[in-house]
């Protein structure tokens, strides 16, 4: 937080959809010009591409990053895990930023763990999603009529 600013405390959101309401309602409050930060706990520390990726998406969808920064996403030096999400309010943005990161993180995070798993893993997955396509379809064909 910047010196001579103020923060206040929103809640715990362990489900950031079912809080998304909330977290949009009290930035609707807030007037125009408040510099707004969401912390995000996640279960696992983001690649640095997924972040960037993230900050680029919010940039292009016209988020304004605070005063004197270029970027919007930051992670936290001392916690991975942590990852701060910080604008200044001129429209109700949370809900664009919300929507984008429930969109691309777990799809982003997703792809990178496919890469870091082994692939006799790999091709077990596979063969254990062809085989919930198949037995459907080997029961159609095998059932007596």
């Amino acid at each position: 937080m910047p010196i001579g600013y103020t923060s206040y405390y929103a809640g715990s959101f362990e489900d950031l959809r079912s809080q998304q309401a909330l977290v949009a309602a009290q930035e609707e409050t807030a007037p125009e010009g408040t510099l707004a930060m969401l912390e995000l706990q996640l279960a696992e520390a983001p690649h640095p591409d997924t972040l960037v990726e993230v900050n680029n998406q919010l940039l292009s969808a016209g988020v304004p990053p605070w005063e004197g920064y270029s970027s919007i996403v930051f992670a936290d030096a001392t916690d991975p895990k942590k990852v701060y999400v910080c604008w200044t309010k001129e429209l109700a943005w949370s809900g664009v930023i919300i929507g984008i990161l429930l969109f691309l993180l777990p799809t982003i995070l997703g792809g990178v763990l496919w890469f870091l798993i082994p692939q006799p893993v790999k091709d077990t997955i596979i063969m254990m999603g062809l085989m919930m396509v198949m037995l459907p379809i080997m029961g159609m064909i095998t059932k007596e009529k």
